[in-house]
């Protein structure tokens, strides 16, 4: 696994996401017509995604790869990530 990921015991799920931040599937504990719903969305383990609306009570926005996908609530507390730091364009500094 890659050092600048955090690790599987400091995991979240997209509903705990704040606006902007950057993170990486590391697994989806809905059962396998939503992991194949998902899937067709081209969210699945691995894939990086951008949370770029919410996340509020009503679910989430993700950017993944060129594509927007609108999320409920219920869904996004099905997926597990890690966040990617980035670095900020201002400062310069990883957050």
């Amino acid at each position: 696994m890659n050092s600048s990921i955090t690790s599987p015991s400091e995991s979240l799920f997209i509903g705990d996401l704040r606006l902007g931040d950057h993170a990486r599937v590391l697994e989806i504990t809905g059962g396998k017509v939503m992991q194949q719903r998902l899937g067709m969305l081209g969210i699945r383990r691995d894939t990086p995604v951008r949370v770029v609306h919410g996340p509020g009570k009503r679910g989430a926005v993700l950017q993944v790869g060129g594509a927007r996908v609108a999320l409920g609530w219920g869904v996004i507390q099905r997926i597990r990530v890690a966040i990617i730091p980035t670095e900020s364009t201002h400062t310069g500094e990883k957050t």
